[in-house]
């Protein structure tokens, strides 16, 4: 890989280059073109919409979600508040509900049964490849970053912090290489990946199949006793404890996670 050629406002353009950072997004096209698999199979991409609506009355200063069959099975479903009393709301099902019924029909679902005077600002939809690392992140002159490398959160959905994280280290990798004139030294990109997020995000995706299995009954139950923890008491930790309590095999993962450096 020498560069990219693109098109720019109808015009084909060529830009030269000793490495190139991929970070074009879910099954990222340039990666597959300098041969590396991209691809996310379908019960691992999560199918998510959100928009952006106005007249949504709940308390500006909480975010809110919520779990279940009725919501965003396999998933969750949030709203976060913006001023003047508009809000993103929004959901991530698993790619397995999505082929049944749409992100879209949830959401649809949602707002007429919760804010049916809302009006619709904004609206986006796409795929987020929640599962682990892809095992090649680069080649011969190519590294991957972001969703392109599928370095999301395989819990949480979240890939702003982490895909930062990866364009740094790709970065910093790219730059000492081509400092050092030592085109092999991006091969250590995957380990250091790995070293500083890619390893808590195996244990993430073992959680998440944990999770993403309670039912509606579990659920409840862990609100139910979590909602007795006095607020300013109230954590992530103390979140995790609760649901230990309903599920101990998840003992395990979880200690793994939080003792992890």
């Amino acid at each position: 890989v020498a560069g990219v050629k693109y098109e720019y406002r109808g015009e084909q353009k060529e830009l030269r280059s000793k490495i190139v950072i991929a970070a074009d997004g879910v099954e990222s096209r340039v990666g597959r073109w300098a041969g590396i698999k991209t691809h996310t199979d379908f019960r691992d991409m999560e199918s998510c919409v959100q928009i952006t609506a106005a007249e949504i009355p709940v308390d500006p200063n909480t975010c809110y979600f919520y779990f279940g069959e009725e919501y965003a099975p396999k998933g969750y479903f949030w709203i976060f508040p913006k001023a003047n009393g508009a809000a993103n709301i929004g959901l991530g099902v698993s790619g397995l509900i999505g082929k049944k019924h749409s992100a879209q029909t949830f959401l649809n679902h949602f707002m007429e049964k919760k804010y049916p005077n809302s009006t619709t600002l904004t609206q986006i939809a796409g795929g987020v490849p929640s599962t682990l690392t892809l095992k090649n992140i680069f080649a011969p002159g190519i590294l991957l970053a972001g969703d392109a490398a599928h370095q999301v959160n395989p819990l949480s959905g979240g890939g702003i912090h982490t895909g930062m994280i990866g364009g740094s280290i790709a970065g910093e990798v790219a730059a000492d290489s081509i400092l050092a004139d030592k085109p092999d030294y991006i091969f250590n990109y995957d380990k250091l990946w790995y070293e500083r997020v890619g390893k808590r995000h195996e244990i993430y995706n073992r959680l998440k199949d944990g999770i993403y299995n309670f039912d509606d009954k579990k659920f409840n139950s862990i609100a139910h006793a979590f909602n007795k923890i006095p607020p300013e008491k109230r954590s992530l930790g103390n979140l995790f404890k609760t649901a230990l309590i309903h599920n101990p095999s998840l003992l395990i993962d979880v200690a793994k996670v939080f003792l992890m450096k």
